[in-house]
């Protein structure tokens, strides 16, 4: 019984980066979800690690992530997400489009660039028309912040 249900579980389908990401969204169906209380869930070790330190070199207080990089605000009520395109790079790598849209606002478009971990897809960056990449603006601002020190 047991080496059946372990046959079975092998043979499932692996989530697809669309999938991936639609399930990101889906979680701000919940009033507490917070992709940043546990990053490592969402984003790619090295971008978990630059969102880690960010808030590490703030003291406590806004460092340069001043809000959510997953929906780009800082309140997701009202939002409507919508994938728009995914596309796979080789094996590893996928860039998923998406349309994040506000009842009084016309729908902005993000980019996430994802990378295929032993947990499965994570978030490695994140670009939009204010910002090419999320990556590169906190490390910069990291690195910033450890030469005030």
């Amino acid at each position: 019984m047991i080496v059946t249900l372990l046959a079975l579980a092998a043979a499932q389908p692996a989530e697809t980066p669309r999938q991936f990401v639609t399930r990101a969204f889906a979680g701000y169906r919940s009033a507490s979800f917070n992709p940043l209380d546990k990053p490592e869930r969402w984003f790619a070790p090295r971008l978990s690690a630059a969102i880690r330190d960010d808030a590490k070199l703030a003291h406590g207080e806004v460092g340069y992530l001043d809000g959510d990089p997953i929906c780009q605000c800082q309140d997701p009520d009202g939002m409507r997400p919508s994938v728009v395109g995914a596309a796979l790079q080789g094996r590893d790598k996928a860039t998923v489009k998406v349309s994040i849209g506000w009842p009084h606002d016309k729908p902005r478009p993000a980019t996430f660039s994802l990378v295929r971990t032993p947990a499965g897809w994570r978030i490695a960056d994140v670009s939009s028309a204010d910002e090419p990449s999320l990556l590169k603006a906190l490390d910069k601002a990291n690195a910033e912040a450890r030469r005030r020190k």
